[in-house]
């Protein structure tokens, strides 16, 4: 913090120098053009001066990044002193005095202040000192985008991510398209703030979204220039129709917050609803509030915002964004709205009430745009780059003319083209000859081109990735293929295929992606440590923010058609419908008169299945006995995650069949149990809900943790816990694995919750199941929290049964130091017998905890205790192979060839796994070989 005061020290004397300087100009600024830029460059400087120490104040700066912005600070100390020594000189000539003084102005150019040669040297310094800032405020701005605090506040908010959609649009865009609309006065005019709204409508296929990225790329260079950079700020948002989560506006003010939120006004207050984030992510009102105060942050924000007509229309979702958009833009008189869709009526409305200027894209610039692709197309493909020139000329020729504006349509030909066995003329004339004339068509041909075979199957993956609430993987994808939800429901787990056949069956319907949603990299801010002597730094504002969302690389599926990659796609790469179109075209009534029927998709119909198939899997899943709860348990089952995230959305009434389905299934638990129980254990709060308004008893007993309450302790479901205990579940209700709720959610850790079972009435030294008691429990789990609020309500801290004897030979097992010195504190005998182990020092030294060995030998633990599994503490160790436990044991005068225990003795132990510098320091100790032993 020392070094990084020093900076704002600096920016604070800059600060004053160019107030001062200001001041000073500002009389003089009505005087001559000369004067007056002088002053704006000042201006300029003293705004860069404030954001440094804005971003200095908010601390959070690491030594590394401390210096590196205090080393470019400092070499801005003589450029700012030499602008306090200008402002000196200049503060001896008197400032004009009214007309008289006006009209000697000319005069007073001539003598010091104002000669030409003093304002350009001038000038000269203050751009000196502006561009050293700049690398210091890039590396601040990095800091903040890369700070623990900020990715924390990120991944709470949960914002979605515009940028895969953008660098999806930005992979299919071609060199050179779009630039009609670049060059177009109405864009032009709007870029250079004449008008502040700009809407460009357009039909279905026409290429909207990809016209999208190259105005938002445009729009990018403009923000980054160094004149703009930190000023301007640029907010995008794809609304997507095959991704719930980027379809609200809900959705789009969390995703424009984590874009813009970061400068100090707007994240602190974030960082405020952060720490108060235990009721929740904050409503849209309070969002709007964090929103509105970051966008005063900058001078101007661009907010584009492309398809907004796939912001649906059910449930009032679209009208809803629509009004409350128009809110928020005429709140902040500083943002100007980019929007593309296309032209549908409440949109047009919206976009009238704003005053918005609007771009039709028209046929005839889109065709030229289309036949850029054509040519970019065949040309990069294997075989068809080989075609003689008068086929080509009649492949562009043809599709430019008759793609009616569609670059939706010319792709879907190329693709069909591309899948040609042989690419004679006369095969490429035929396709060309009987050409589909609409998207309908086009449509229905892919779809009827399926084999007979694969069509179920198909019918599947579309309704799976049209109506997923989340997108897909294609392991997911894979895994709903082999799911069967008639009657009694199965997973047919020995049919799991390849997971790119859906890539193959739904050719020319799907795009697949790679997508990474973590925030790993740091490369960024690499790159602006690295010192290569230009003082530079290659990433700017919105890059920074664009890399914290995602690392992204896609690939449409039909490019593996050409045979460009090797390994296609991974179990993780996304898929979707590629164009909304598909999805319009499969819900809609026309597909009913076409050929094409069967695969024509209801929303009602589709989510009853979707439901049923999640519930299927979830049983299925569920016959394992062991509760996935890691991420390598849940390896096997890659649609687990989504399917219990989910599988209510797509429910409309499917509680009989799911009651049925878990009363029934015993192989869901090795014990069974009604329905409310496993409902419980699952997390499924609706579904149990429903059950207590039929009448269910919330104590009813069964399965393997006993009851409703104690399997919903155990898996932290405060919410249902809550739900329990109110419609009368007991607190003290026994049996199950841990015997009572409270031990179970001990065992769990779960603070909160433990406090309200005790609150509850819940007994704090109630003994049984597997960890004999809740205090037990706790230090077995580790939890210090959970640990110091039994022992502050009257737990007994040397209560004996369960597995390890005493809750510090748990806390010793589990190698918690935390707890086991909490607990000695609190007066556990360090030598009570018992449990597994014996005692708790043969718990730590079986696990190799030499800390924790250490601490109980200090408290004055028996060496040479008796009793457990292992005999003694040194055999314990020594069969384990943990050598330095065994020698702090022997240096504490553990008895080398005490006998009994599971090996016999220390010796026999280490010996029976081979660890041989072990023997040898046991024998060194004095060991002596059993009988029937070789030494």
């Amino acid at each position: 913090m020392e070094v990084a005061g020093s900076a704002v020290g600096i920016a604070s004397l800059g600060i004053q120098v160019c107030q001062g300087l200001l001041a000073y100009f500002d009389s003089w600024k009505d005087y001559g053009y000369d004067v007056a830029e002088a002053r704006n460059s000042v201006s300029d400087l003293h705004d860069k001066l404030v954001l440094l120490e804005d971003n200095l104040q908010t601390g959070g700066l690491d030594a590394k990044r401390a210096a590196r912005v205090t080393s470019c600070v400092q070499s801005c100390k003589d450029g700012i002193q030499d602008l306090g020594k200008k402002l000196d000189d200049l503060q001896k000539y008197s400032k004009p005095d009214g007309l008289r003084q006006k009209a000697r102005a000319e005069i007073q150019k001539a003598v010091y202040p104002f000669r030409k040669d003093t304002l350009t040297k001038l000038r000269g310094n203050v751009a000196d000192v502006r561009e050293r800032l700049k690398l210091a405020l890039q590396v601040l701005q990095l800091s903040v985008l890369q700070s623990d605090r900020w990715r924390k506040i990120v991944d709470w908010l949960a914002p979605s991510d515009p940028w895969t959609n953008h660098r999806l649009a930005r992979d299919r865009h071609e060199p050179h398209t779009g630039d009609w609309l670049l060059q177009s006065p109405t864009y032009l005019n709007w870029k250079a703030g004449q008008s502040r709204h700009l809407w460009i409508c357009g039909k279905a296929g026409c290429g909207k979204t990809v016209l999208s990225s190259t105005m938002i790329e445009d729009v990018k260079k403009l923000c980054d220039t160094d004149e703009n950079l930190g000023k301007f700020g640029l907010g995008a948002f794809y609304f997507t129709f095959s991704d719930k989560q980027k379809q609200s506006y809900e959705d789009l003010l969390r995703s424009l917050v984590g874009q813009l939120a970061w400068k100090p006004n707007g994240i602190a207050l974030l960082q405020r609803a952060y720490e108060e984030s235990s009721r929740g992510r904050p409503g849209k009102d309070e969002m709007e509030k964090i929103l509105l105060l970051s966008l005063q942050a900058y001078d101007q924000v661009f907010l584009a915002l492309d398809a907004l007509d796939e912001s649906p229309e059910e449930n009032d979702i679209r009208q809803t964004m629509l009004e409350r958009l128009e809110k928020l833009v005429q709140n902040a008189c500083n943002v100007k709205l980019l929007a593309t869709s296309r032209e549908v009526r409440d949109i047009q409305e919206s976009m009238e009430m704003l005053r918005t200027e609007r771009i039709n894209v028209a046929d005839s610039k889109v065709d030229k745009d289309i036949r850029k692709y054509v040519v970019s197309e065949l040309s990069k493909d294997r075989r068809l780059s080989r075609l003689s020139d008068k086929t080509t000329s009649l492949i562009e020729d043809t599709l430019s003319a008759r793609a009616d504006g569609m670059f939706r349509w010319a792709y879907c030909q190329i693709q069909e083209l591309k899948r040609l066995k042989s690419a004679k003329p006369k095969y490429i004339e035929d396709v060309l000859r009987t050409l589909p004339k609409t998207l309908d068509e086009t449509y229905e041909r892919i779809l009827c081109a399926i084999e007979e075979r694969y069509r179920p199957e198909a019918l599947t993956l579309l309704r799976w990735i049209t109506y997923s609430k989340y997108p897909l993987t294609l392991g997911q994808l894979a895994e709903a293929a082999i799911i069967d939800p008639s009657d009694e429901g199965t997973v047919h787990i020995d049919n799991r295929g390849d997971i790119e056949d859906s890539v193959d069956i739904l050719s020319g319907l799907i795009l697949v992606y790679e997508e990474d949603d973590g925030y790993e990299r740091d490369d960024f801010y690499d790159t602006a440590e690295e010192d290569d002597g230009d003082n530079t730094v290659d990433s700017h504002n919105t890059d920074d923010i664009q890399d914290l969302f995602s690392n992204h690389k896609s690939r449409c599926s039909d490019d593996a058609d050409t045979g460009s990659f090797t390994h296609r796609f991974n179990a993780q790469s996304k898929v979707r419908l590629a164009h909304f179109s598909i999805k319009e075209y499969l819900d809609s009534e026309r597909i009913l008169d076409g050929t094409a029927k069967g695969f024509h998709l209801d929303a009602a119909s589709e989510h009853r299945f979707l439901a049923q198939s999640c519930m299927t899997y979830l049983m299925h899943c569920s016959n394992d006995t062991a509760t996935p709860s890691t991420k390598e348990d849940r390896e096997p089952y890659p649609l687990l995650g989504l399917s219990a995230s989910s599988w209510y959305y797509h429910s409309f009434d499917k509680l009989e069949w799911l009651e049925m389905k878990l009363s029934r299934e015993s192989s869901f638990d090795p014990r069974p149990g009604p329905a409310i129980y496993f409902a419980s254990y699952l997390g499924f709060c609706k579904v149990v809900e429903k059950l207590l308004a039929r009448g269910a008893d919330t104590n009813a007993q069964g399965g393997f943790y006993g009851n409703a309450l104690q399997a919903a302790s155990l898996t932290g479901r405060l919410d249902l816990a809550e739900l329990l205990l109110a419609r009368g579940a007991e607190a003290n209700a026994s049996g199950g694995s841990y015997g009572s709720a409270l031990q179970a959610a001990s065992r769990g850790g779960h603070k909160i919750i433990v406090e309200r079972l005790l609150t509850a009435g819940a007994d704090v030294n109630a003994q049984g199941g597997y960890c004999g008691n809740a205090l037990q429990a706790a230090a077995l789990n580790g939890s210090i929290e959970v640990v110091e609020g039994l022992l502050s309500t009257g737990a007994d801290v040397n209560a004996q049964g369960g597995f390890y004897g005493t809750a510090l030979a748990a806390a010793a097992f589990e190698g918690s130091i935390e707890v086991v010195e909490r607990l000695l504190i609190a007066g556990a005998d360090v030598n009570v017998p018992g449990g597994e182990y014996g005692n708790a020092l043969q718990a730590a030294a079986g696990v190799g905890s030499v800390e924790v060995v250490e601490m109980l030998l200090v408290a004055k633990a028996n060496v040479n205790a008796q009793g457990g599994e292992y005999g003694n503490a040194l055999q314990a160790a020594a069969s384990a192979g943990f050598m330095e436990v065994v020698e702090r044991l022997l240096a504490a005068g553990a008895d080398v060839n005490a006998q009994g225990g599971y090996y016999g003795s220390a010796l026999q132990g280490a010996k029976g796994w081979h660890y041989e510098e072990i023997v040898n320091m046991l024998l060194a100790a004095g060991a002596v070989p059993m009988e029937n032993e070789q030494p």
